[in-house]
């Protein structure tokens, strides 16, 4: 029974993350997807090293 648990628990993750990195170069919909494939540990090393998009 802990499956269905550990999914969405990984879901939320990249979730959250994806939230994190929306003022990232490639945004939300970038940061979730990556962090899905890549797994959020990654992607949360990624995004501490990663600078904030520049708006000028």
């Amino acid at each position: 029974m802990p499956m269905p648990f550990l999914i969405l628990a990984y879901v939320v993750l990249s979730g959250a993350l994806g939230y994190i990195g929306r003022k990232r170069a490639v945004g939300f919909a970038g940061v979730f997807v990556l962090s899905l494939l890549l797994t959020p540990f990654v992607m949360a090393l990624v995004l501490m090293v990663a600078a904030p998009r520049s708006d000028t």
